[in-house]
């Protein structure tokens, strides 16, 4: 993990002179399917079970770019039958999304790119107990489309974002409280999520 990480630093700090660069700030929410998402602004906000969080760096600007984030992201609680006795526990995770921008337009004020890459996860209860029971890392797939608006200095960027979990984020066989459990059920982490971010 620690190899992992100093790659990620080292891309994320170096840069070619002759390249576009951008440092951004981004949030949004984040959902278990498509049709939580409605029309109807409060009914969405509702509808969310979770909200993410973070920094993102931007690099490249002719038609392919390459984006890496690094979010909190707080999840719907994760529930654990102990014979009969269902349990939850609140599941967080810091996401390293990287992802290969595909620029389809290039007008000096409105873009609309498409992007798809791997996101790295470090999943966390916050409790010992079930943070043993959780990988120390897993993987998805991220795929979506935005629209960058450039505004005065600033650059905005509206965001639709679907994940799909490649790995497990728990493992096969775990123990809590004094019960073994051996779960059959595949524990990936699908979401859809809107995403608002800010360039400077």
């Amino acid at each position: 993990m620690k190899q992992i990480l100093f790659f990620l630093l080292a891309v994320l700090f170096w840069t070619p002179a002759n390249s576009f660069a951008q440092l951004g700030i981004a949030a949004g929410l984040n959902f278990e399917s498509m049709s939580d998402i409605t029309g109807n602004r409060e009914a969405t906000f509702e509808n969310a079970n979770g909200y993410h969080v973070g920094l993102f760096y931007n690099m490249g600007a002719g038609p392919v770019g390459l984006r890496i984030g690094a979010y909190y992201r707080d999840v719907a609680d994760v529930e654990i039958d102990r014979a009969g006795v269902v349990d939850a526990f609140d599941l967080t995770m810091i996401d390293v999304p990287i992802d290969l921008r595909f620029n389809l337009t290039a007008t000096p004020l409105i873009r609309l790119y498409l992007f798809a890459g791997p996101v790295l996860s470090f999943p966390s209860s916050g409790n010992a107990e079930y943070d043993d029971a959780l990988e120390k890392v897993s993987v998805a797939g991220n795929v979506g489309a935005g629209i960058a608006i450039s505004v005065g200095g600033i650059t905005l960027y509206p965001e639709f974002r679907y994940a799909i979990g490649v790995s497990r984020f728990m493992k096969d066989k775990f123990e809590i409280g004094g019960f073994e459990f051996d779960s059959d059920e595949a524990q990936r982490q699908n979401s859809v999520m809107l995403r608002l971010g800010i360039g400077f």
